[in-house]
């Protein structure tokens, strides 16, 4: 890999501050690849970036293939003109879905709740739909087991379980159980979700974690935060 003397900014996705941020290139290599007789041709650049708000150092690839043009009409001139389409990616890879802010609590929880859900994101990142399903059930089968219920019941039992612990309401039961459904697809039947399923999938996974494993925690510790009411005074006895 070459050093890049130059100074020219470059926008980036940092895998800090977001998209569209501005970086230094610190790193450089072009890597570039021809057929002569048919005249196609691949150019990518290999860039390794440094963030101007954080500093953090991540790597961007902008590939070009001479078959990828798009064409537009000058509106001064009124010719038609063309340039080539830039497929640019990141590594680390953008977030697809963010992480919630009680997610970094639940290895305090169980560690194996937290790298299931997790690794859901993960798949989720590098666009892996099939895996990320069948993540979010399994994480949903872990979240039951944690609370008790027989890992070796059927799902309706699980749900009705669930139900019955005051784990669940009716409403949810049924979200959960399309949830399931989808992730069963995914694991026996190759179903591939579209990120808009996804999105729907994750939300209900993150709502029952949330409650029961979170929210469940912070509303004891609110309860005994909370000082007792002041024992109440008799009243005068009438004269």
């Amino acid at each position: 890999m070459t050093k890049v003397s130059e100074t020219k900014p470059i926008k980036g996705h940092c895998p800090t501050c977001g998209d569209e941020k501005w970086a230094d290139t610190v790193g450089h290599y072009n890597e570039y690849s021809s057929d002569i007789r048919d005249g196609i041709w691949v150019s990518i650049d290999h860039r390794i970036l440094k963030c101007r708000g954080c500093d953090a150092i991540y790597h961007q690839t902008d590939r070009v293939f001479s078959e990828d043009m798009f064409y537009s009409q000058n509106p001064e001139t009124g010719e038609e003109e063309y340039d080539y389409e830039h497929d640019v990616k990141h590594w680390p890879a953008p977030n697809k879905r963010p992480r919630p802010n009680w997610l970094e609590r639940l290895p305090a929880v169980d560690t194996d709740l937290y790298k299931l859900l997790n690794d859901v994101y993960s798949a989720l990142d590098i666009d892996l739909a099939v895996l990320a399903a069948i993540g979010v059930r399994t994480t949903f089968d872990r979240g039951s087991e944690l609370l008790g219920i027989d890992s070796s019941l059927t799902f309706s039992e699980k749900l009705t379980q669930l139900v019955d612990k005051g784990f669940a309401g009716a409403t949810e039961r049924d979200a959960l159980s399309v949830m399931t459904e989808a992730g069963n697809a995914s694991a026996h039947r190759g179903w591939r979700p579209s990120s808009d399923q996804l999105d729907t999938m994750l939300q209900i996974i993150e709502a029952f974690v949330h409650r029961n494993f979170v929210l469940r925690t912070d509303v004891t510790e609110l309860k005994n935060a909370v000082p007792a009411k002041p024992p109440r005074k008799p009243k005068n006895p009438s004269t």
